[in-house]
């Protein structure tokens, strides 16, 4: 079949969600919520699918993407610890922060190859839109490693996430209460897919380390 009728089934079964994308609107300063992280990626790999977008165009966004919400998030987890971004911020934290901005970096343009070579295909598409939870989720585990790192000494507990369903390794930890160091050196914390530490390998993993005046568990972190 010829390629340009290809795109134009694909645009009409899909134009629910072009519609919805296209008709929004965003800023190079909005970097607010894990919600437009969503949306704005979402807009972008369709764009790339479509051939609307250059490939070096996505990349460069994506980088973008992940700078300005990776800062966004160990700012939020500084300031669950009361300490401020801008003034408490140290080299070592930075260094901590600019390993995972490099580590989430290395995966940009092998996802930026698997859209082009989608290549019209509904069923690849889908299935690459579906990754975008995954790639804005570790805003969420970027909070929890600046919770912990920045305030060693504190006590967080273990909670539960929203999501339904949870894995059993995050079952055996709900509620556990440690310092951030115990967490650190045991090297456990939620999200962070792939995460090996989880049986849910963090994928899906909506549980966090919560700052708390409980005392410390007795016998420390179990054996999961």
């Amino acid at each position: 079949m010829d390629r340009s009728l290809v795109i134009d089934h694909h645009r009409r079964t899909l134009k629910a969600v072009i519609d919805e994308l296209r008709g929004l609107s965003f800023d190079a300063d909005a970097f607010k919520t894990v919600d437009y992280y969503n949306r704005a990626l979402s807009r972008d790999v369709l764009d790339l699918w479509r051939g609307d977008m250059p490939r070096d165009e996505f990349v460069d966004d994506m980088l973008r993407l992940i700078e300005g919400q990776f800062r966004k998030a160990w700012g939020e987890g500084m300031r669950e610890n009361e300490l401020d971004p801008q003034k408490d911020m140290t080299p070592e934290w930075e260094d901590i922060l600019q390993n995972a901005m490099a580590n989430e970096l290395d995966f940009v343009e092998p996802y930026a190859d698997a859209i082009i070579e989608a290549d019209g295909d509904e069923d690849k598409y889908r299935a690459l839109q579906g990754r975008v939870a995954l790639w804005t989720n570790r805003y969420n585990d970027i909070v929890n490693l600046a919770v912990i790192t920045t305030k060693p000494e504190g006590r967080f507990k273990w909670e539960f996430g929203a999501t339904e369903q949870h894995c059993a390794t995050c079952a055996a930890l709900d509620g556990i209460v440690a310092t951030g160091t115990d967490w650190a050196e045991r090297n456990l914390h939620p999200q962070g897919a792939p995460n090996p530490k989880l049986e849910c390998g963090g994928w899906r993993c909506d549980c966090s380390l919560s700052p708390t005046d409980d005392p410390l568990t007795e016998g420390g972190i179990p054996n999961v």
